[in-house]
């Protein structure tokens, strides 16, 4: 699989750009009931140490790394200005890896990335045009979402849930609302069927608020939190136990 993976960044030019694809480790390229992304890579604190340069080929290639490592558990993150955090303390990490406790899944068994692989900081400061290369990477997750042949796709943020939603059939959608007193936030879930060229997957696509501004772990006023995310996080995990298909 890394052969095929390699081959598909050279031709779309991405060797030399810096990024990832897999955030979690080779051992995910495999049939799995989930594939989990948000939307582009941020930035690591050992980019500028790093042995080998930071571009999305090398990282393929494990040229940094070693074949299970997970961005989530393993890797050293820092916000810009800030010292490098523990490998997998970083804020977002510990949101992430909440999220799946709670929902009683094993995230290093998941197959994760980002829609788009190119590297920026934050989305403001992303200097390619967005879209534009969601649909340039979108023919490198048709060689994944092939491999995972996913029941579920659990996003974080609303960059990478529109674009998948734009791909998939919609045939049903719910929601929870987390209100707080400034404004809603929305747990979503949308069933339907995506088409990868010949393949029709039968999708639950699970969308949460974007992890790195929205506290997941928050329980409402009487912990201090302007809102209670547990019941909304609850209603998640239901729908993946009571999924039929679940293996």
């Amino acid at each position: 699989m890394i052969p095929v993976l390699k081959n598909a960044v050279i031709e779309l030019g991405y060797e030399n750009k810096s990024g990832s694809i897999l955030y979690s480790g080779n051992e995910t390229l495999r049939k799995g009931n989930f594939y989990f992304l948000g939307a582009n890579p941020g930035g690591h604190s050992d980019q500028s140490n790093s042995k080998y340069p930071d571009t999305i080929l090398n990282q393929v290639l494990r040229k940094n790394s070693y074949p299970s490592f997970n961005e989530y558990f393993d890797g050293k993150w820092k916000r810009s200005g800030s010292r490098s955090s523990l490998p997998g303390h970083a804020l977002l990490q510990k949101r992430i890896k909440y999220l799946f406790t709670k929902l009683e899944l094993d995230l290093r068994s998941i197959l994760s990335t980002n829609l788009v692989f190119v590297r920026s900081p934050t989305l403001n400061k992303f200097k390619l045009n967005f879209n534009e290369e969601a649909e340039r990477c979108w023919k490198i997750h048709k060689i994944l979402l092939k491999k995972v042949m996913p029941k579920f796709i659990i996003v974080y943020g609303s960059d990478a849930t529109r674009f998948i939603c734009k791909k998939m059939k919609i045939q049903s959608q719910d929601y929870f609302q987390i209100p707080s007193a400034n404004e809603v936030k929305f747990f979503s879930h949308y069933k339907g069927i995506l088409r990868i060229d010949s393949l029709e997957l039968e999708i639950n696509l699970l969308s949460v608020p974007h992890l790195s501004r929205f506290k997941i772990d928050s329980m409402g006023v009487n912990y201090g939190d302007a809102y209670d995310s547990q019941k909304a996080i609850l209603w998640m995990k239901e729908i993946i136990q009571n999924f039929d298909g679940r293996n």
